[in-house]
């Protein structure tokens, strides 16, 4: 009796956690990208930053690669997404290339959707560019929904 018992407890905590994870993954898998209007500089050359965000499933995980590439700006970030299938934050992992002072488990940005709009909503992560950013609003573009097969 007690062994059906574990059983049991260890099948719905396994169920949960497959289905939540599932589920949030597959809404949110493809490939993001945003780009900070440009701004001029004194020597004629635009500053320029591009943030691309590509989402995959693995397992029960959904892991995001972002990178922020600018003039003189390269930053490469393993995260991963927690939420569910409307909002997710996004959180850093650990550095794949570039260097800044972030800790595992900080929230970097949340997304969420509001009918076709990705709203973005910015935590210790802000646009580089403008010296005082909205903290929240339209930035990302959803460029492709990848398959499942496509991972």
């Amino acid at each position: 009796m007690k062994s059906l018992f574990v059983l049991l407890l260890l099948f719905t905590l396994y169920s949960c956690s497959k289905s939540n994870s599932f589920g949030h993954c597959t809404n949110w898998v493809g490939d993001y990208s945003y780009h900070e209007l440009p701004v001029p500089t004194a020597t004629g050359i635009n500053k320029i930053m591009e943030w691309e965000l590509s989402v995959s499933q693995q397992n029960d995980t959904c892991w995001g690669t972002l990178e922020i590439t600018g003039l003189t700006t390269y930053i490469k970030l393993l995260t991963t997404l927690s939420g569910d299938s409307s909002r997710v934050d996004v959180t850093y992992n650990k550095y794949l290339d570039g260097s800044q002072d972030f800790k595992p488990g900080e929230v970097l940005f949340s997304l969420s959707k509001d009918g076709n709009n990705l709203i973005t909503d910015w935590k210790r992560l802000q646009p580089m560019l403008v010296e005082f950013p909205a903290m929240k609003g339209i930035c990302f573009d959803r460029l492709k929904k990848r398959k499942q097969d496509d991972l």
